[in-house]
């Protein structure tokens, strides 16, 4: 099993808008979609598209919450899930000539609630299991705990991927991840770049320009070069990536060819309105055009 953690999970709307669109006018009638949202969320759902094992872990609250779950449940993926008080948030979308990200804010999160979620994860886990850690923290939780849901879940699994960011993503580092996701501003944040600990495969995130891997067996960085394809909505193509090569290794496949699949996964999102969906027939199509190379 996958289990895809989202500390801070929303209901995504994406509008699409004419690229004429103007602040201040109003517009009917306009094409919508609507998502299990939050990074983790993205994962899963890209885990379940390839046909992978996913549960979804996270703190919901209100009716947004509610169907945010209903969602999970709608596309066949189980959630396991803390109440919280407060609602869950919401987060907006607008495509025109260019991407607009509107995100609320998350409900708050206590350390007790979040200790009672994470030990029931723990009791779930099997050896053979992998674990991803998603997107930003709710109020209430800090890098300490991202620190304690590692040390907790580590010895238990096959390994943990974590794309967070600032001191949560530094946390989960040093706190021993099998890898990090970070995109290039927040790679660049780390201290000394860190791949001098070589502690965790970092995998830098660049967009269309692909992927820079530092390797844990390697003394040199590599790229996996990523195909060019008509980019609709970029929104949700690192969580894409993530959910790829997580259920790639989980299939036991060696990091190259885990790394390759993710990156034509995530090539194969960007073409869509949605967040995170995947063309299926897109991605058999390029992943021979993806290909490892050095920068």
């Amino acid at each position: 099993m996958i289990y895809s953690v989202t500390f801070n999970p929303s209901f995504d709307m994406v509008f699409s808008l004419n690229p004429a669109f103007h602040p201040g006018n109003t517009y009917d009638h306009i094409p919508w979609l609507g998502h299990a949202g939050g990074k983790g969320n993205n994962v899963a759902r890209a885990i379940k598209q390839l046909g992978g094992p996913v549960t979804a872990v996270g703190f919901y609250g209100g009716a947004v919450g509610a169907m945010i779950q209903r969602l999970l449940s709608l596309q066949q993926i189980p959630c396991l899930a803390a109440s919280v008080s407060e609602s869950s948030r919401v987060c907006l979308t607008l495509l025109t000539e260019d991407v607009t990200e509107i995100r609320g804010q998350g409900p708050e999160v206590s350390r007790h609630t979040s200790r009672t979620l994470l030990q029931r994860l723990r009791s779930q886990l099997k050896s053979s299991d992998w674990i991803t850690l998603s997107g930003s923290l709710p109020p209430g939780l800090t890098a300490d705990d991202v620190i304690e849901w590692v040390t907790t879940l580590r010895p238990h699994c096959q390994g943990i991927v974590a794309d967070l960011s600032g001191d949560n993503l530094l946390a989960a580092y040093e706190a021993g991840v099998k890898a990090i996701c970070p995109n290039l501003t927040e790679f660049q944040q780390l201290p000394d770049n860190a791949p001098s600990l070589r502690l965790a495969h970092i995998l830098v995130t660049e967009g269309p320009d692909g992927v820079l891997w530092y390797p844990l067996s390697h003394t040199s960085r590599r790229r996996i070069f990523a195909p060019v394809v008509p980019t609709r909505n970029p929104v949700g193509a690192g969580d894409v990536f993530v959910g790829a090569l997580v259920y790639s290794l989980w299939q036991r496949q060696d990091w190259d060819r885990a790394l390759i699949r993710a990156v034509a996964a995530a090539s194969a999102s960007v073409v869509t309105d949605g967040v995170g969906d995947i063309d299926g027939a897109l991605l058999q199509e390029i992943m021979p055009q993806v290909y490892i190379g050095t920068p």
